[in-house]
């Protein structure tokens, strides 16, 4: 699913967002940081728009990104750059446990506060906006087309800067699976 939004009158450059495809884990299994393997049918999200395929690619280094970034890359003979700031939310000690087994308790104080409460052995809010946001910030100072990599999380921030909204929402929907969203600029 390919979606453009256009931000100004003026478009001088572009900047796509894509969370990588589907992956294979358990429905409800909490994987933030760890590295989980992609669907079968992972290549078939690994398309372009013809006006966007003159871009340089920046991908968060988890394998679910880099496959789809390398594939891209290879297909469109493009050149990609990791960056591991645009890795997922780093879940700490509840990384790789199903949901419904974590205490209610502990899921209920980090959504009283996301972006302050450091999930035990993981980080905050306030520290995958900061480190997603920096990239961001580079990327657009560059004002050249690209296209980042990178997952629910990170992504759903980044839309908000892309379009400006305030405040920004930590919580709540997270882009599909292989979806591409592009920004003018």
């Amino acid at each position: 699913m390919i979606n453009v939004s256009k931000l100004t009158k003026q478009s001088n450059f572009r900047i796509g967002l894509m969370r990588h495809p589907p992956v294979n884990v358990p429905v409800g299994l909490c994987y933030g940081h760890t590295d989980v393997s992609l669907k079968e049918e992972w290549e078939q999200y690994a398309v372009l728009p013809g006006y966007f395929q003159n871009i340089k690619i920046y991908t968060s280094p988890a394998t679910r990104c880099l496959k789809l970034a390398h594939k891209i890359a290879d297909q469109y003979q493009l050149s990609y750059q990791i960056d591991n700031r645009l890795l997922e939310f780093h879940f700490g000690h509840w990384e790789g446990k199903l949901w419904d087994d974590l205490t209610k308790e502990l899921i209920d104080e980090w959504a009283k506060d996301p972006w302050g409460w450091n999930i035990p052995g993981g980080e905050n809010g306030q520290e995958l906006f900061d480190r997603v946001h920096e990239v961001w910030q580079e990327i657009q100072q560059r004002q050249e087309d690209a296209l980042i990599v990178s997952h629910g999380g990170p992504l759903r921030l980044l839309r908000q800067v892309a379009m400006n909204i305030k405040p920004i929402e930590l919580l709540g929907d997270l882009p599909d699976f292989g979806k591409l969203e592009i920004f003018k600029f």
